[in-house]
């Protein structure tokens, strides 16, 4: 007669989860704003401002604005990034900025 015969198991793979991706990590992308913060500092210890509109930006409110876009190619490199405020690098989303 039939006994009893328990499920099999099945082999689930866990889901990574990382918290990593094209941008990097929570502190690579904060390096990456203390670095444009460094380079491109403003007459105010600490600031920078905005390539396009000129609007003083600190640590919290800086976004780190690819000169080449993602959408063609460009990768988030020293020689590729420059500081923006959140509108201005929304705005140009992904067309070819101007140096």
């Amino acid at each position: 007669m039939g006994g009893y015969y328990p499920p099999e198991k099945t082999s689930r793979r866990r889901r990574g989860t990382t918290n990593r991706n094209v941008r990097g990590n929570t502190r690579d992308r904060a390096a990456r704003r203390r670095y444009l913060l460094r380079v491109y500092e403003a007459d105010v210890p600490g600031h920078c401002r905005c390539y396009r509109c000129g609007v003083l930006l600190c640590e919290v409110n800086i976004t780190v604005d690819r000169i080449v876009p993602g959408a063609k190619g460009g990768k988030y490199v020293r020689s590729n990034v420059r500081p923006a405020c959140g509108t201005c690098n929304s705005a140009t989303a992904h067309k070819a900025k101007q140096v």
